[in-house]
């Protein structure tokens, strides 16, 4: 039966790019960042790919061939750039001879800084939600808080640049050793040497944006800033940025906004996290993804029905 359903999937998806991603593999890094998949749940997803007859090109060679595949293409993408890439992930596309898109933080690269949201985790690590929710309580005033909600979505209505000093703020209150020892000690994100090595082994660098900004919140000057910033970092760590970016949280900007800040920021496309079907097939500036961590061995939900009604009811809404 599965085998059948497979066929039907592959059917589905003859001369389209489906494009996956993913934060953490392996578990060495599970109290950075909870969501993942093991190293073995990994290898056994890219083995099940190839067994459906996926391809596996480049973000660049996918985009770049639209319309030319033909058989459907698996690309792989990561994002953040935390140490486990290298550490987890090199080893198996190595073996498989795969290339890699890793979407960075331009602030993160070679552990200078910690974004925002990973403060907050390591600082829920330490705190459990009551007591930051009072220390959130008395910082309500200072940071315009939401009075009620998961302590989530109360930093969440933060503005964007006010997200980072009120991490630090809890970080200070709650966590044993400061930010610089933490990154010293710990080396979460990818270092340059770990990078240069990647960069050798068929791997490819993106932007995701300078310090993990909500797009779906800011000016559109503001837009323009991170990613300048971010293509600026990586060029000077060394690196030329692969002219694609994808949005942290999947949070999209206005889909006008796209011509104008791919333009300026020097891109071929953004990438979201909501496929559907036909998704990812014409040159076009906007590609969606479909998450490795949640579906490690995608199927014909996956990979067609889901995404089909997704785009039957973004249809009916358009008309």
């Amino acid at each position: 039966m599965s085998s059948s359903l497979d066929r039907i999937s592959m059917k589905a998806l003859k001369g389209s790019s489906v494009v996956f991603y993913l934060h953490r593999v392996g578990e060495r890094q599970a109290d950075f960042y909870p969501e993942g998949i093991s190293k073995s749940g990994f290898e056994a997803s890219v083995q099940h790919l190839l067994r459906l007859g996926f391809g596996f090109p480049s973000l660049k060679e996918a985009y770049d061939g639209v319309g030319t595949a033909k058989g459907p293409g698996a690309v792989l993408t990561v994002d953040d750039g935390f140490s486990s890439v290298y550490h987890e992930i090199l080893p198996i596309i190595r073996k498989h001879a795969l290339p890699l898109t890793v979407f960075v933080i331009g602030k993160c690269i070679d552990n200078r800084a910690l974004a925002w949201n990973h403060k907050l985790i390591r600082i829920r690590h330490h705190a459990d939600d009551a007591r930051i929710q009072e220390a959130l309580d008395g910082l309500q005033k200072k940071y315009s808080l939401c009075a009620v909600g998961s302590v989530q979505s109360r930093i969440f209505s933060v503005q964007d640049s006010q997200k980072d000093r009120l991490c630090d703020e809890l970080w200070d209150l709650f966590c044993p050793i400061s930010q610089e020892e933490y990154l010293v000690v710990e080396q979460p994100f990818l270092s340059l040497a770990q990078m240069r090595e990647l960069a050798e082994n068929n791997v490819e660098f993106a932007l995701h944006s300078q310090s993990h900004a909500d797009f779906g919140r800011l000016s559109y000057p503001d837009m323009r800033r991170e990613l300048i910033m971010n293509r600026e970092a990586l060029s000077e760590a060394g690196f030329t940025p692969s002219p694609f970016f994808a949005f942290p949280y999947g949070r999209q900007c206005d889909d006008g906004l796209l011509p104008a800040l791919c333009r300026d920021a020097s891109l071929k496309a953004c990438l979201g996290f909501r496929y559907r079907y036909r998704d990812n097939r014409q040159d076009h500036i906007l590609w969606q993804r479909i998450s490795l961590e949640q579906h490690p061995f995608p199927g014909l939900k996956e990979l067609v029905l889901r995404p089909g009604l997704r785009f039957i009811k973004d249809s009916i809404t358009r008309n």
